[in-house]
């Protein structure tokens, strides 16, 4: 690998360093959405749990979670 590097002149190393930081910035992109996806699905589990622990029905839950949401019935 470095003697693919040292055969390298500038303007090769410019591109390698620009195709290398796309691919690293659609990376971070991606796992950082996913990432996002597993934080809200674990913030509504604790909610759930949350409401059961309170005594709430399955019902009531429902109902909070359609509001929550913005949706309507």
């Amino acid at each position: 690998m470095s003697e693919i590097i040292s055969k390298l002149d500038g303007e090769g190393m410019i591109g390698l360093i620009a195709v290398m930081g796309t691919f690293i910035v659609g990376l971070a992109a991606v796992l950082g959405h996913f990432w996002q996806k597993v934080r809200v699905a674990e913030a509504d589990a604790l909610l759930k749990q949350d409401m059961l622990n309170r005594g709430m029905t399955a019902e009531q839950i429902c109902e909070v979670l359609q509001a929550n949401s913005g949706s309507k019935r």
